[in-house]
């Protein structure tokens, strides 16, 4: 992953923001907020499809694509893609069930799972810096901000505490996880200096803190969810380009 997977980046970042959109709808849909609305699960089955589509595009060959499912029993990535085909089904059997709350909270129960189980495909044990419980992190916490930062596109008010808290903890993980991988061996190290040493770090974390600033106003303006949007694509990309393997200089002295 020593390089720029930008199909990866879309997929990974909006099939979570999708999920981060399906747990906001669940909680709201029972807690009473909302009730025999259609339109919503459609934008986040959207959301959903256009991180698909971006999956598809980063295969070698797209239209062979169902063959990722056939090593289910030994490959993280099968699981990946079957937990994504489920994810959708369950998106859209609330959008035809005008979002029941069983329906709803299979569609919740499935998103995590998909979460969870990205978490696990992409910790590759050769990234010895994010080859433990930092990638789900990093994972869930995109979920937590941009579900919080998508409620606008569902015309549902955003819980601005609840947003501004994924904010804080998502600014907070992006600084700390670099500062302690310098304890570490020389490719967590290396893997270090490449993310204090990124723009793409350094701009994620500027988008983040103008996000931050921004809720503080009111009303919030439109382009926080673009601002923070980017700052989640940006972070995805240093975390895919900037995590160095231990492939790195092999045949080589250190």
């Amino acid at each position: 992953m020593e390089k720029y997977e930008l199909p990866l980046v879309i997929f990974t970042v909006l099939s979570q923001m999708s999920v981060g959109m399906t747990l906001l709808l669940t909680w709201r849909t029972w807690r009473g907020q909302i009730e025999g609305n259609r339109v919503m699960w459609l934008i986040t089955g959207l959301v959903l499809g256009v991180a698909s589509v971006a999956a598809i595009l980063h295969l070698a060959h797209p239209e062979h694509a169902y063959n990722a499912l056939i090593n289910l029993r030994h490959a993280w990535l099968s699981r990946e893609i079957l937990g994504a085909t489920l994810y959708g089904a369950m998106i859209a059997l609330a959008f035809l069930t005008k979002g029941h709350k069983g329906a709803a909270l299979l569609a919740s129960l499935f998103g995590i799972l998909l979460v969870a189980v990205q978490g696990m495909t992409y910790a590759a044990p050769a990234m010895q810096a994010i080859a433990n419980g930092l990638t789900m992190m990093f994972f869930f916490i995109t979920v937590w901000v941009m579900g919080c930062a998508g409620a606008p596109l569902l015309k549902l008010n955003a819980s601005v505490a609840a947003l501004r808290q994924a904010i804080v903890v998502f600014i907070a993980v992006m600084v700390v996880a670099p500062l302690i991988w310098l304890s570490g061996g020389t490719v967590v190290k290396m893997t270090a200096h490449a993310w204090l040493t990124s723009p793409l770090w350094l701009l994620s974390l500027v988008c983040a803190i103008a996000a931050l600033a921004l809720t503080l106003r009111r009303p919030m303006p439109r382009t926080l969810f673009i601002i923070l949007l980017a700052s989640m694509l940006l972070s995805r990309l240093s975390f895919f380009g900037d995590t160095i393997s231990t492939i790195v200089n092999i045949g080589h002295l250190y």
